[in-house]
Order: structure tokens, then C-alpha cells, then sequence
């Protein structure tokens, strides 16, 4: 009696086959999931900060993102989340430049954006590549005035210290009395003993003058006290001391007296303390 429906049973052949399919196993590729390649990019230019505000790089890139939807967060903006994650680390290493090093930060921001990183509570993966930093001409101008700026500040409070340092040493520890300013004159010229002898008059002047207290502005009076209650107090220590004496009176005296008191004492103006903060 014939079947009322096709056969559609396997002969002997397909038998095997499938036979020899279950028995198998099934190999690693298999089970491997290659996401495709992301096609979602944006060239992107904006001013970019550097270490001294107002004067900004240029930067040129081109953000590159993925959307990652096992992750189960959304945003609904994929796009800017991706440039502003991209931005904001940039920003944060470009603060630290100066304009003059335009050209290294260029080659340091290719190397750490290139990185592709998720932004924070988002399925957003993003990188970034072909980046180019330029700089304007005035900018940049400015930039090289304004670190020639900083050299000579830098050089001429160093001055001062030394001038500060040398007047104390010799206040404090040569021209104390008539014996200590000789023997410090003899060993300057030579050993010259009767030339010594000559001078003790006019050292004995020097010492009188150098030993008189004139008035002093309280806060030249303020850093001495506590610079003679610290004898061991090395001189590398001793702006430190000053600027910590700044702070504390600004927060009890205000911002007023703390900046009469750095700018008594030469403390630059940047580094004064005013109400508890740098």
C-alpha cells in the first residue's frame, strides 16, 4: 500500500551523516560572536586649554564610537557623549602644557586617545584618531612672553633671597660683637693683623650700627621672631615657613593682611594665602 505523503526519510548516507553530526563536537568558532566593525565617526575642531588661561591650542580630530547594547545602559545622544568624553580627556592633559609644546602634546594626545575607552554610565565606546594641535601666531607669541616673564621673576626673587640671606649673616652672626667682626675681616684679607688692628675703630662702628633695631615693618618682625625660634631651620625650608604664616592669617586677619604681609616679605603674588585657600 503506497504512503499517502512523500518520503522524505533519510537513506543510508544521510543516515551516517547525521549520525556522525550529533556525535561531533562542536568547535570554539562557533560559538564566537564578532561584533562588525563601528562605522560611527565625527571630525571634530575646537580651542583646547592650555596651562595658562586664555591662550588655547587648536585641536583637530576625528571621534570614532561604538554602541555596546549588552551593557543594558542608554543614552540618547551617543554621538555627544562620545565627543564630550573624548574632550574632556584631552582637556585634562592639556591643561597641564604650555603653548610652546604644542608639537609634543600633539604626538601625547594621538597616543592616549587612541585608546578607546566607555563613557561612564553609558553604552558608548569611544576613541579617538587623526588628531592635529596647532597654534595661533599672537598666541603663541604671548606664550614666549610670558614664560620669559616667569624666568625673570623667578630670577630676581632669587636674587633677593640671596641678599636677604647674606644682610642676616652678617646681622646675626658676624657683626655681633667687635671679636667676631675681626676675626671675619682677617679671614677675608689675608690674615692682615695690623690692618685689623687699624680697623677696629670703624669695626666697632659697624657693629654698633648693625646691632641698633630700627623699626621694622610687623611682618619683617613676625617672619624674624619665628625664624630665630628655628635656628636649624634650613633655607629651603624657609619660604615654606612663609607662605604657612601667610595662610594662617588669612584665615584670622582676611585676605587684607595676608596680602600687606606677602607683599611685605616678597612673597609673589600668586602663592599668597587668602582665606584658608592657595
Amino acid at each position: 500500500m503506497s504512503r499517502p505523503w512523500p518520503d522524505f526519510r533519510p537513506g543510508p548516507l544521510g543516515a551516517v551523516k547525521a549520525w556522525w553530526r550529533r556525535r561531533a563536537p562542536k568547535s570554539a568558532e562557533d560559538f564566537t560572536f564578532v561584533p562588525p566593525a563601528s562605522s560611527h565617526q565625527q571630525e571634530f575642531e575646537t580651542p583646547l586649554p592650555s596651562a595658562v588661561y586664555g591662550l588655547d591650542f587648536q585641536l583637530k580630530l576625528t571621534v570614532v564610537w561604538r554602541l555596546d547594547l549588552s551593557t543594558g545602559l542608554r543614552h540618547n545622544s551617543p554621538r555627544s557623549a562620545a565627543i564630550h568624553h573624548v574632550l574632556q580627556r584631552a582637556k585634562e592633559i592639556s591643561g597641564k602644557a604650555m603653548l610652546v609644546h604644542h608639537a609634543a602634546l600633539q604626538h601625547q594626545l594621538g597616543d592616549e586617545l587612541a585608546t578607546e575607552r566607555q563613557v561612564p554610565g553609558t553604552h558608548v565606546w569611544a576613541r579617538a584618531e587623526q588628531v592635529k594641535v596647532t597654534t595661533n601666531d599672537e598666541d603663541l607669541e604671548m606664550a614666549r612672553k610670558h614664560i620669559e616673564l616667569l624666568r625673570n621673576s623667578t630670577f630676581k626673587l632669587a636674587e633677593r633671597d640671596i641678599e636677604r640671606a647674606e644682610i642676616r649673616y652678617l646681622r646675626d652672626e658676624v657683626l655681633t660683637d667687635v671679636g667676631t667682626a675681626t676675626i671675619w675681616w682677617l679671614q677675608r684679607n689675608g690674615y692682615q693683623v695690623e690692618e685689623a688692628v687699624k680697623l677696629s675703630d670703624h669695626l666697632a662702628e659697624l657693629v654698633r650700627i648693625a646691632q641698633q633695631q630700627p623699626a621694622r615693618h610687623w611682618a619683617e618682625s613676625l617672619v624674624s621672631s619665628v625664624e630665630k625660634a628655628l635656628p636649624e631651620l634650613e633655607d629651603r625650608h624657609r619660604k615654606d615657613l612663609r607662605q604657612h604664616l601667610a595662610k594662617a592669617l588669612s584665615v584670622y586677619g582676611g585676605s587684607r593682611v595676608a596680602a600687606e604681609f606677602a607683599d611685605q616679605i616678597g612673597l609673589p603674588a600668586g602663592e599668597q594665602h587668602t582665606n584658608g585657600h592657595v
